[in-house]
């Protein structure tokens, strides 16, 4: 009998959980990229209070050398936490394209950061990322500063500064600016 009532009381706190989910306000954006006349990059966020999901390509950090390289697509969940009204510290985790398999962490990227939005309109972020690309038999650590400024109600000026470094490869960094469009 005690197990019965301990295994209708986990359902009961289950279903009360997801239906407070679904109540709750969900935060959806989606946007496009276009800078140093090379790169488009699209992205997309979902935010339910302080868990998110975000799906991008990031073909301007993924450099192997070869002239037929291949955009890198990846799907990150993370959890966002207020440390103060505008700072705001992060951690994701995620799969990219390359994804093989969960056990050896195939196609699988990390990452940590800060968030800063003294006003409305302006975002600043550091960023420490581990991904590792099978399919090169790489890892990559990088660190990322980046700022988004919303100029006007769907456009943004997007800047990117990020030094990575690559195991038996020389430390590369990298400069981007860019415009965006906010659906």
């Amino acid at each position: 009998m005690a197990k019965l009532l301990f295994q209708h009381s986990i359902a009961a706190v289950l279903v009360i959980a997801s239906g407070s989910l679904a109540a709750a306000e969900v935060e959806n954006e989606m946007s496009l990229s276009y800078g140093d006349g090379e790169h488009v990059q699209l992205s997309s966020r979902s935010q339910v209070k302080n868990w998110y999901i975000t799906g991008y390509n990031n073909s301007q950090f993924v450099s192997t050398g070869e002239s037929n390289d291949v955009d890198s697509w990846f799907f990150n969940g993370g959890y966002q936490h207020k440390l103060r009204n505008e700072l705001s510290l992060f951690v994701e985790a995620g799969v990219n394209n390359q994804y093989d398999d969960i056990a050896t962490r195939k196609g699988f990227n990390l990452s940590t950061g800060l968030n800063y939005q003294p006003l409305k309109s302006l975002s600043i972020q550091s960023k420490l990322v581990q991904v590792h690309q099978p399919k090169y038999d790489n890892t990559e650590h990088s660190l990322e500063l980046s700022s988004t400024y919303h100029l006007l109600k769907n456009i943004d000026v997007k800047a990117v500064y990020q030094v990575e470094a690559q195991q038996d490869k020389e430390t590369q960094q990298q400069v981007q600016f860019g415009l965006g469009y906010r659906f």
